[in-house]
């Protein structure tokens, strides 16, 4: 009988934030961006439409991304637009399930995390604690373009503890009179 061979070990959080701000490094010098890469050429920016369109999907795992933006007056001052990640459902389900948002500047530099309930995105739902356990291992490294789906994995990976908080406060919001999560809330 031989010994199993040792999956690979799972890079650094100190190679992990190389890697993105390497990456917004890599960008600034050619005068892009996480967002100016999904724009295109030209930049020309729709309020509310996804970039890309369709969604970015990550064919081995079904990861998915898209970038947007709300109406000017209706997001903070610095933010010009931000990331919806979602996942997968549970199985045997259609659809997919909200992991987290990432608001960044013009320039592509993250701002803040959020979440959000059910009815803005139209999800399956999934409680904190399922999504969670997803964080330590992002999916989205093969989606299109791949620069910024790998870049959006580092981010998932270096502030998994803070997307997990955020889950698990969503949670606590939408909790009734039971103390369960009611994401229609």
């Amino acid at each position: 009988m031989t010994a199993p061979t040792p999956s690979p070990a799972a890079p650094s959080l100190a190679a992990v934030a190389e890697a993105v701000v390497g990456q917004i490094a890599a960008w600034a010098a050619r005068g892009e961006s996480a967002p100016a890469r999904l724009l295109g050429p030209g930049g020309e920016f729709v309020e509310w439409a996804h970039y890309p369109q369709p969604d970015a999907i990550a064919p081995a795992s079904a990861w998915r991304f898209f970038y947007h933006a709300h109406a000017a007056r209706q997001r903070p001052a610095a933010e010009h637009g931000h990331f919806h990640i979602f996942v997968p459902p549970p199985a045997g389900s259609a659809g997919f399930s909200h992991l987290a948002g990432i608001s960044v500047d013009a320039r592509g530099l993250p701002l803040r995390l959020f979440t959000t309930n059910r009815w803005v995105t139209g999800e399956v739902w999934q409680p904190a604690p399922a999504l969670i356990a997803r964080l330590r291992r992002p999916g989205l490294h093969d989606a299109e373009p791949s620069d910024v789906a790998r870049w959006l994995d580092g981010l998932l990976i270096l502030f998994a503890d803070e997307i997990a908080a955020l889950l698990l406060a969503r949670d606590r919001r939408l909790a009734g009179p039971s103390g369960a999560a009611d994401p229609a809330r």
